[in-house]
């Protein structure tokens, strides 16, 4: 199962999109960005990379920087450093960009996040999960198997403890 978009469903977004995926994105510590990198700068070449976050500060006048990013391939690999009279690379600096100078590599778990942030307007969105003890729904949907699974009595958790609990009954 694909667990998250990849870097050409990004390309294919305009402008204004990526405009609106910033500001519908809350930015954590581990999440995977896309960041656009100089690789040359008399002929103005980037190098699209992907990121983890290390840190998140939200400044008080509402800008977001992302420190400590690390490339996922590896900051040697994508800006060759030479090696040391012993031999040994020099350490990675940590990489900081802005929020508006990244674009998510959203999760499944980020995608319904933003969706909830939309209150699942304009689209037909439900998910159900119950076992027996414990369910949770996310989205809006009416029917006979929703209140059967989430009758009263049922204890309501989050979808990701649900499926957990799911899994661990199968092993």
């Amino acid at each position: 199962m694909k667990q998250r978009i990849e870097v050409k469903d990004l390309n294919q977004l305009t402008v204004l999109q990526k405009d609106n995926l910033r500001n519908l994105w809350s930015p954590a510590r581990y999440d995977l960005v896309i960041a656009y990198v100089c690789a040359d700068v008399e002929k103005e070449i980037y190098n699209e990379v992907e990121f983890t976050i290390g840190r998140v500060k939200i400044k008080p006048t509402g800008s977001t920087t992302l420190f400590d990013l690390r490339a996922i391939e590896g900051y040697h690999k994508l800006f060759p450093a030479s090696p040391d009279a012993e031999g040994e690379l020099p350490p990675e600096d940590p990489i900081v960009f802005e929020k508006t100078e990244c674009l998510p590599l959203l999760s499944v778990g980020q995608m319904i996040e933003i969706m909830q942030k939309l209150n699942f307007s304009r689209y037909h969105f439900y998910i159900l999960a119950g076992t027996g003890t414990s369910g949770c729904e996310v989205g809006n949907f009416n029917s006979i198997l929703k209140t059967s699974i989430l009758r009263d009595g049922y204890d309501k958790r989050e979808l990701c403890d649900v499926l957990w609990e799911m899994i661990v009954s199968l092993l």
